[in-house]
């Protein structure tokens, strides 16, 4: 019988229509949830974060790999180099199977979509903006067996609210005692 992958987490911003980015890029500057997201994302250490491979590029040079955090881009393309101490991997399964630590799905869309399917997404920790962005990437629907379990504070930067919140998922009772 094979061993299912740890749990794992999705750390995602997005805006009242589901929104979560524009052109391959952040569709707002909120320097909140940037701490936000290494404060989650980095913890007390030995953490690892998982993005698609147009996730990967879209993050500055200068940024790369994110520090204090082992990075795991996953491409299908065997030919894509990434640099030295940057993990590829081809699917989400296999970084799961290979990465150490807690583990946070990052992004992009498609990404997302696959992890809040998987069983072993635990959790999100989910920035909520209001307002609309004219986003061309949304987050998918989380489903009944999500419920919101924790808020960890709000603000504003430039007219702009929002808010950090705790999603966990729900086992079914009758699926408990499985």
């Amino acid at each position: 019988m094979p061993l299912e992958p740890p749990a794992f987490a999705l750390v995602v911003a997005m805006d009242q229509q589901r929104g979560i980015g524009r052109d391959g890029d952040l569709a707002w500057r909120l320097p909140e949830d940037l701490k936000w997201f290494r404060a989650v994302t980095v913890g007390a250490g030995g953490q690892s974060v998982i993005m698609g491979r147009k996730t990967w590029d879209s993050i500055p040079d200068r940024f790369r790999p994110l520090p204090e955090r082992e990075n795991w881009v996953l491409t299908r393309q065997p030919e894509y180099a990434v640099p030295s101490g940057v993990r590829r991997a081809a699917s989400l399964d296999q970084a799961l199977a290979h990465c150490e630590g807690p583990r946070f799905v990052i992004g992009g869309g498609s990404l997302y979509a696959e992890a809040l399917q998987h069983p072993s997404c635990t959790r999100i920790y989910l920035t909520v903006v209001e307002g609309s962005f004219d986003c061309d990437t949304f987050l998918a629907e989380f489903g009944p067996d999500w419920q919101h379990s924790a808020e960890f504070g709000s603000g504003e930067h430039e007219g702009i609210r929002y808010r950090f919140e705790q999603w966990d998922r729900v086992v079914p009772a009758a699926d408990a005692c499985t």
